[in-house]
């Protein structure tokens, strides 16, 4: 078990470091160059330790490539609105609000699935996105920027409507990939994803190459253009898709040593990388009304994990 969180709390670090190497290059280079080296580089990682496994090609086989699909849309989508989070909030603000996705999947599983949630896990959502709100809301002043373009938005329009979608698609891709995990290998469910979400940055810069100026959203849209990297910025945007192949692999792997339940309790190891790492490389000193933020969606989020694990022991020892 101890092996399994060490994998774990080892895969919060370079998810961590990855977050940060995003933020770095987030202010020039656009974030569809950004999920390229992101996926390419993390598919070659997930290859070469697939093939070190003897499970190259074999594991990438699948029955169901519509689900592969949906999967990696949604997460693509996850991954265009959590970069920009990450370009334009506070490293540590923005691995908090990153932890809602837990308590979004509660309400998807009531609404979506069906599931019957108790009163306990609606008190953990309230709270953990009054705890959100708080986090947000020292940072909607000024005027947010990305890759060297004025967005035209408003802070709390840019701001509150990308961190509300960054955390819907990704409990949409979470429950789909669940869903695929009940009958594929782990290795097609991350292969295909990174295989959609590689095409997904070539399709966004092409498009951005060939969208006419006197379109809408022209300035948006053409903002995607690929930027060829300098030294600096060739060795940052390939350590990113690294840090996220290495990443996928050691967390994935964390759950064939330990409980899923147990697992969760050291998600929030990433929060204090990611101070750490924003105070080191960003010089960014959480304030206090950050870590109240912080704070209550940690306490949310474990009391959740609580419920749940405390739940099936019940249950367990009533089947026994």
């Amino acid at each position: 078990m101890l092996f399994g969180i060490g994998l774990k709390v080892a895969s919060t670090l370079v998810f961590s470091g990855m977050a940060a190497f995003v933020k770095l290059s987030s202010a020039s280079y656009p974030v569809s160059e950004i999920i390229f080296f992101r996926s390419i580089l993390a598919l070659g990682v997930l290859v070469g330790w697939l093939w070190l496994r003897g499970d190259f090609p074999r594991a990438l086989r699948t029955q169901w490539i519509s689900g592969h699909l949906l999967r990696g849309t949604v997460g693509a989508s996850s991954m265009v609105m959590g970069f920009t989070v990450f370009g334009v909030l506070p490293l540590a603000d923005a691995t908090a609000i990153g932890y809602a996705t837990s308590l979004i999947i509660v309400v998807f599983a009531a609404l979506v699935l069906g599931e019957h949630v108790r009163a306990a896990r609606w008190l953990a959502v309230i709270a953990g996105f009054g705890g959100v709100l708080v986090t947000l809301w020292q940072n909607l002043g000024g005027t947010p920027r990305l890759a060297s373009v004025d967005l035209g938005l408003s802070p709390a329009a840019l701001i509150g409507g990308t961190c509300t979608l960054w955390v819907l698609f990704t409990a949409g891709a979470m429950l789909q990939t669940r869903r695929l995990a009940q009958s594929e290998e782990t290795g097609a469910i991350v292969f295909w994803f990174q295989m959609t979400t590689t095409s997904a940055g070539v399709i966004l810069m092409l498009v951005a190459a060939i969208w006419p100026s006197s379109f809408p959203l022209a300035d948006l849209v053409q903002a995607q253009r690929w930027i060829t990297p300098d030294l600096q910025g060739a060795m940052i945007l390939c350590s990113l898709g690294i840090l996220g192949g290495l990443g996928q692999i050691w967390m994935t792997q964390a759950f064939r040593y330990c409980d899923a339940s147990v697992l969760a309790c050291f998600d929030y190891a990433s929060l204090v990388w990611a101070v750490l790492l924003g105070i080191l490389l960003f010089g960014q000193v959480p304030s206090a009304l950050s870590f109240l933020g912080v704070t209550i969606i940690a306490v949310a989020g474990l009391f959740l994990v609580w419920r749940e694990r405390r739940s099936a022991r019940l249950a367990a020892s009533i089947a026994a």
